[in-house]
């Protein structure tokens, strides 16, 4: 064998391809320069003006997340009652908080909303009262029950409104329960609206605030996003990593999104909190009323009493520092669940009062109103009772 055989090259045994892959170099050079000059030749208007893409925020867990997370000596500190261990946390593919039932002919379908203490991030997933009120009336009454966690930190009426429109109505429920007072009572006395701009929890965002230290049409940015969509554990464990790796000695401590307003607690305009609460809550109960769905409306449990003890302070404290007692706002705060009562009684709907019916005690939440494994079973139990009463004349 002759050594011109031997050193024969790709290109010369592959003739037909190397011209190919030769044309295809240059056709896209070619275009690619030719779409750079016509820019410069004729500008076309998307190059004149900004191209902005809007969307609603739809705040959601994200749909496939798989994770485990484990509460941090921060998050701890901020805590008295919290079992300290592996929290798995696992979303589906339409967002909704796994474990849940899915059958495709259930006898009935349950929809729970509301924020991080509908979410219950920090409980034992199959004791999260959202899946446990259905396995509870299940075994209670034999019927097949599909029980939804649409909770999400942050969240409040209008969000919960924003995810009743475009994912729960069109899964036609029997029943939606709603769990919200906190999150609207702290949006309304900080930003003064339900619609606050730039902030995390706006109601309409540009697509580029997710990436906003880069440029959104570079290719990276368009790569970043379309790898974390459709590997969102895999980024989700590079991040982490990322941050081990930069910010090793740094204190993990959760990003406030009040700072820098958290003085404007002082210009509240009380009576028209209490106004907008009212609204969203009363337009919600319609939505679902007029898709025949029955609302059932939930008071929020917590631990403000009357003489707080060190801890309930401690974690108040940064509100506090913004100029309002702790007597005003717990009056207050008792004000927005009154308001879920008195809407409850006058839309002629469910309530189910966990305010009255929680002990106001650590043994079952972990911090102000945070359930822990045992008060989230203690109020599943609670829950269950009720609507087994609701199901029982559908």
């Amino acid at each position: 064998m002759s050594n011109k055989q031997i050193n024969q090259s790709w290109v010369s045994k592959n003739p037909k391809k190397t011209g190919l892959l030769v044309s295809f170099i240059i056709l896209f050079s070619l275009l690619f320069i030719l779409d750079r000059t016509i820019s410069y030749i004729k500008p076309t208007e998307a190059n004149n003006k900004p191209n902005i893409v809007r969307a609603i925020n739809l705040r959601e867990n994200h749909p496939g997340l798989d994770v485990t997370i484990h509460p941090d000596d921060y998050y701890l500190s901020l805590t008295d009652n919290l079992i300290v261990q592996d929290y798995p946390f696992r979303i589906d593919n339409n967002g909704f908080i796994l474990p849940h039932n899915s059958y495709e002919n259930p006898d009935h379908t349950i929809a729970f909303l509301g924020g991080s203490t509908t979410e219950c991030m920090y409980v034992t997933e199959n004791k999260r009262f959202p899946y446990l009120v259905g396995k509870l009336i299940e075994e209670k009454t034999n019927k097949l029950i599909n029980s939804y966690n649409s909770g999400a930190s942050g969240n409040n009426m209008v969000h919960s409104m924003d995810i009743l429109l475009n994912k729960i109505m069109p899964m036609k429920p029997d029943i939606v329960v709603m769990m919200e007072a906190i999150n609207d009572y702290t949006i309304l006395a900080y930003d003064h609206t339900y619609w606050p701009k730039g902030t995390t929890r706006s109601e309409l965002i540009t697509i580029n605030d997710y990436f906003p230290k880069v440029k959104k049409e570079t290719f990276f940015w368009h790569f970043k996003g379309l790898f974390k969509t459709i590997f969102p554990n895999i980024y989700y464990r590079i991040f982490l990593i990322k941050e081990r790796v930069l910010r090793p000695s740094q204190q993990k401590e959760p990003y406030d999104e009040w700072a820098g307003r958290r003085q404007m607690i002082k210009d509240r305009d009380f009576e028209f909190m209490k106004k907008e609460y009212k609204w969203i809550l009363e337009l919600t109960v319609r939505a679902n009323k007029t898709h025949n769905i029955i609302p059932v409306l939930m008071t929020q449990a917590n631990r403000f009493k009357d003489i707080p003890d060190d801890f309930i302070l401690k974690i108040l404290e940064p509100m506090l520092n913004g100029g309002i007692s702790y007597a005003t706002f717990k009056e207050e705060y008792d004000t927005f669940n009154e308001i879920i009562r008195e809407v409850a009684k006058s839309q002629d709907i469910p309530l189910i009062d966990l305010a009255k019916l929680v002990p106001q005690e650590k043994e079952y939440m972990y911090d102000t109103l945070h359930y822990n494994d045992f008060g989230s079973q203690f109020v599943a139990n609670i829950i269950a009772e009720k609507l087994i009463e609701i199901t029982s004349k559908l």
